[in-house]
C-alpha cells in the first residue's frame, strides 16, 4: 500500500510541476521575445531617423554614414528606393553593414529613401532564453525533489498507522489483551485506535469475568467431589459383594479423573505450568474408548478403536482425552451404528479419526458445526466447541472431513492441511457433495 500511494503522489505531483513548468517556459519565452522585439524595433526607428536626416542634409547616404547610425552588434540592410539611386548618384547597391545575426528583426521604410531592415545580431535572445530555461530546469528539479520527500513522508505517516494497528491486532489475536494507546493525529486513524482499545478492554472483561465464573465453579465442585471420592472409596471396599467393589471401584476412577479435570479448570491455561505429564496416545484412546463402552452397548452399539502400530506419540491426558471423548460422545448421541475410533500417523502426521454409520449432519449445520450453541438434535451444543477450544489450546485443531456419515478428524499438529490429506478429501474434490474436504475446519 505505501507504494501505491507513493507512486500516485509522485505521478499526479510530476503531472502539475511539468505542466506548470512547460506554462511558466512558455510565458518566459513570449516575454522575452516580446522585449527584444520591442527593443529592435525602437532601434530601427532611431536609425531610421539619423539616415532620414543625413539623406536630407547631404543629399545621399554612404556606408560611413550607416555605421555611425547602426548600433554595435547589429546588422542593417537599406534597401534603395530606384530613384534615390539615380538622384542621389549612388552606386545602386544595397548597403549592409553589421555581422550575421538570427535575433529579433525589424523593418522601417524611409521616406524617399527606401527600406531599412535592422537585425539585433547580439545573441541576447539566445543567451535569455538559455538563463530562462535554466533557471525554469532547476526550480522544477528542485520541485521534484521537494515532492519525493514530502510524497516519501507523506506515504510513510498514512501507512505506518495501518501497519501497527494489523500488528496490533495480530498481537491481540494471540492473546495479548495490552491496549497501545497508541494515537497518530489522524482522524480517521485516531477513531480506529479507539474503537480497538475499547474492544480489547471489553474482551479482557468478558475473559475476566468467564475466568472467575470458571473458578467458581470449580471449587463449587471440588467439594463434593471430595466427599464423593471419599464413599467410593468407602464402598470399594465392600467386604461381602464383589460386584459392588468393582462397580464402585470403577466409578471411583471416573469422579478421580472428573477431578483432576476440575484441577485442570483451576489452573491458568496460559500457564506454562498448566501441562501435565505426557502419556502415550494409545493410553488415551484405550481409556477413552473403555469408559464409553458400556453407554454404546446399552444402546446396542458397538465401539471399537484401531491404533496404527508407528503411533509412538506423547500427549497432555487433559486436553487430547476431552477431545476423544467429545467425539465419541456426539457420536452416541447423534450417530448411528458402529463407532470407530482410529488412530493414524500418515508421512509424518498424527491424528484421530472418528465416525459411525449414521445419516450425518445436516447440510446447514455443517459451516458451523464448531460453533457454540450449535446443535442438531436438542444438545447444548458446547460439545464440539469445547473440544475444539481442547484442541486449540495444545496446538492442534479439529475438522470434519465428511457430512455423511459424519467423520471426524483431529489434527494434533495445527499446520496439517485437512483438505489434502485422506482418501475421503480426494474424493470431495472431484465429485462427492456429503464429503467436505476439510472446508468445515475447527480453527479459530
Amino acid at each position: 500500500m505505501r507504494r501505491w500511494i507513493l507512486r500516485t503522489t509522485l505521478a499526479v505531483t510530476l503531472f502539475v510541476i511539468a505542466v506548470l513548468t512547460a506554462a511558466t517556459w512558455w510565458a518566459y519565452w513570449a516575454s522575452t521575445t516580446a522585449r527584444l522585439q520591442a527593443q529592435v524595433e525602437h532601434r530601427a526607428d532611431d536609425v531610421a531617423i539619423d539616415l532620414r536626416h543625413t539623406f536630407k542634409t547631404m543629399g545621399v547616404i554612404t556606408e560611413s554614414d550607416v555605421e555611425e547610425a547602426v548600433p554595435a552588434d547589429h546588422r542593417v540592410e537599406l534597401s534603395f528606393d530606384e530613384s534615390v539611386e539615380s538622384d542621389a548618384g549612388s552606386s545602386g547597391d544595397d548597403l549592409v553593414v553589421g555581422k550575421e545575426g538570427s535575433g529579433p528583426t525589424s523593418e522601417e521604410h524611409i521616406a524617399g529613401v527606401g527600406t531599412l531592415r535592422l537585425i539585433d545580431a547580439t545573441g541576447e535572445l539566445g543567451r535569455s532564453l538559455w538563463f530562462g530555461g535554466g533557471v525554469v530546469a532547476g526550480v522544477a528539479l528542485l520541485l521534484t525533489a521537494l515532492a519525493v520527500v514530502l510524497a516519501l513522508r507523506a506515504s510513510r505517516r498514512l501507512t505506518e498507522p495501518i501497519t501497527e494497528l494489523v500488528a496490533e491486532a495480530e498481537r491481540l489475536g494471540s492473546g495479548d489483551l495490552r491496549t497501545s494507546g497508541r494515537r497518530y493525529g489522524i482522524a480517521e486513524f485516531d477513531q480506529l485506535a479507539d474503537s480497538l482499545d475499547a474492544a480489547v478492554r471489553r474482551v479482557a472483561e468478558l475473559l475476566a469475568e468467564e475466568r472467575s465464573l470458571t473458578l467458581d465453579a470449580s471449587h463449587q465442585l471440588k467439594t463434593p467431589l471430595t466427599a464423593l471420592s471419599l464413599r467410593l472409596e468407602e464402598l470399594a471396599q465392600w467386604p461381602d459383594d464383589p460386584g459392588v467393589r468393582d462397580e464402585a471401584s470403577a466409578a471411583l476412577e471416573q469422579v478421580e479423573r472428573l477431578s483432576g479435570v476440575v484441577d485442570e479448570l483451576l489452573l491458568d491455561r496460559r500457564s506454562p505450568s498448566r501441562s501435565g505429564v505426557p502419556v502415550a496416545l494409545r493410553t488415551v484412546v484405550d481409556q477413552q474408548v473403555s469408559e464409553w463402552r458400556p453407554a454404546f452397548d446399552a444402546v446396542g452399539r458397538r465401539l471399537v478403536a484401531t491404533v496404527d502400530p508407528d503411533v509412538t506419540t506423547s500427549v497432555d491426558f487433559g486436553p487430547v482425552g476431552q477431545v476423544v471423548s467429545a467425539l465419541i460422545e456426539n457420536s452416541l448421541l447423534h450417530g448411528a451404528g458402529r463407532t470407530s475410533v482410529e488412530v493414524k500417523a500418515p508421512q509424518g502426521t498424527t491424528w484421530i479419526e472418528v465416525f459411525d454409520e449414521g445419516g450425518g449432519v445436516p447440510d446447514e449445520l455443517a459451516s458451523r458445526v464448531f460453533d457454540r450453541d450449535v446443535s442438531g438434535s436438542g444438545g447444548t451444543g458446547l460439545g464440539l466447541a469445547a473440544a475444539q477450544d481442547a484442541a486449540v489450546s495444545i496446538g492442534g485443531r479439529l475438522a470434519l472431513v465428511r457430512r455423511r456419515p459424519a467423520h471426524f478428524r483431529f489434527f494434533l499438529n495445527s499446520g496439517e492441511d485437512p483438505s489434502s490429506v485422506g482418501p475421503e478429501a480426494e474424493q470431495g474434490a472431484e465429485s462427492d457433495s456429503d464429503d467436505v474436504g476439510g472446508d468445515v475446519v475447527g480453527q479459530r
